[in-house]
């Protein structure tokens, strides 16, 4: 499979999920599957949702409104490397888990955040073609995903300034 037919796969495979597994759910609303109520999830669930949005947010503000065509490592970038498939993970498929407390999202939700991971992975294989070593040494300093390892990351390299 080529790289772009891969990543086009990818793709298709984590949109569809991700309408699947989408927090205004058709199933729930139509009453199709009765979830679980269990106040405390839900509004965890809205915590995950906020900061999923919020990671989408900022990063859309530095690729589209800024079009930067170059590597970015500061702001949001500089806590963590992908953070608009992070805010979809969060956004979408952790928020549902958390919202409908039902197994069916449990079963959507896996494979939706295994396969914006692989996205992700293959983000940065293109990434290392374009930007070679800068982004190499961005690896080093910035993590994938791992928001809490980022903002550690980032408060450290403050101190030291």
């Amino acid at each position: 499979m080529k790289q772009s037919s891969k990543m086009n796969f990818l793709y298709f495979i984590a949109s569809i999920l991700s309408v699947l597994a989408f927090p205004a759910n058709p199933l729930i609303i139509f009453k199709v599957i009765e979830p679980n109520n269990i106040k405390v999830l839900f509004y965890v669930g809205w915590i995950f949702w906020a900061v999923g949005i919020t990671l989408i947010i900022l990063s859309y503000y530095h690729i589209f409104f800024q079009k930067v065509k170059v590597l970015i490592d500061s702001g949001i970038y500089g806590v963590v490397r992908h953070p608009m498939f992070l805010g979809g993970i969060l956004g979408i498929f952790v928020t549902s888990i958390f919202f409908y407390q039902h197994w069916l999202f449990v079963i959507i939700g896996i494979p939706g955040i295994a396969s914006w991971y692989l996205i992700s992975r293959e983000e940065e294989r293109l990434n290392i073609e374009k930007f070679g070593d800068d982004y190499r040494l961005y690896i080093q300093k910035v993590p994938r995903m791992n928001l809490l390892v980022g903002i550690i990351r980032l408060i450290r390299r403050k101190k030291r300034k």
